[in-house]
């Protein structure tokens, strides 16, 4: 009988890839909830870093629905989770990539009028 292994001991790249799959296909509700399951099993720096991608991802989701006041307070706390850093090495992600496009997001959203009702594609 083969041991089941708990989820905590499969490296975060892996847990994290089908909500990256998802994520990169601009499915950000989606990759929101597949993230959930991965922040449930993570403590401490790498809980932390899977929040902001979940905030990012839902940030991303107001966005498509056309709410940029949400969307840009969840953008702002994603990334400054994700930005801290420490994780991105065991988590194989476009991290510079992420926040680099998230922060110009952020830039469209602080303009006067904001005319974007849709992201762009952010990519990790």
């Amino acid at each position: 009988m083969l041991a089941k292994v708990p989820p905590a001991a499969i490296p975060l790249h892996a847990a994290l890839a089908p909500g990256r799959a998802a994520f990169n296909r601009g499915a950000y509700f989606e990759a929101h909830e597949l993230w959930e399951d991965v922040w449930r099993t993570r403590e401490g720096g790498e809980r932390s870093f899977v929040q902001g991608l979940i905030q990012i991802a839902a940030g991303l989701h107001h966005l498509q629905q056309n709410r940029p006041r949400p969307a840009a307070s969840l953008l702002r706390k994603g990334l400054e989770k994700v930005a801290r850093g420490g994780i991105v090495p065991s988590a194989r992600l476009r991290i510079r990539t992420l926040t680099r496009d998230v922060e110009r997001l952020l830039a469209a959203l602080d303009r006067p009028s904001p005319k974007m009702t849709a992201p762009g594609s952010p990519k990790l």
